[in-house]
């Protein structure tokens, strides 16, 4: 079974782009070791918070976009034990996007394009049937 997740990392806004960039290079190292593929990093750099989170305003933010296949799934307790740990780390999170991706397209609505992956490439990732099978059947 083919899973999507993004996982989400806010760093604290003192920390240098090297910084960032050794704590993104660890996580995609974690994840692939697991067998699974990180498709695409998207780097947001520093951004305004949405409310103070230890005294900070803002935050470096980072996205990873991981495709698993079979029965490979990255070990996500070992993951974010590891960025709760971190000092460096204000706020992290891990979502499953395959299945709300799956329902979008069943149900024929307009989402957001995921970084890294072309439409076809993701209907036929998920199972999904192509656009023009789809409209057809309605």
């Amino acid at each position: 079974m083919n899973r999507m997740y993004e996982l989400a990392i806010v760093a604290e806004p003192r920390q240098t782009e090297d910084d960032v960039q050794a704590i993104c290079d660890r996580m995609k190292e974690l994840i692939e070791k697991s067998g699974s593929q990180v498709f695409h990093v998207d780097d947001w750099g520093k951004r305004k918070l949405a409310y103070p989170i230890r005294k900070f305003n803002e935050g470096r933010y980072t996205f990873f976009y991981v495709t698993t296949e079979g029965d490979s799934v990255p070990d996500w307790s070992t993951i974010e034990r590891l960025l709760q740990q971190d000092e460096r780390i204000l706020r992290h999170l891990v979502v499953r996007t395959d299945e709300d991706l799956s329902r979008a397209f069943r149900k024929g609505k307009v989402f957001p394009e995921v970084p890294g992956i072309s439409d076809e490439d993701l209907r036929a990732f998920l199972g999904v049937p192509p656009a023009e099978v789809a409209e057809e059947a309605n």
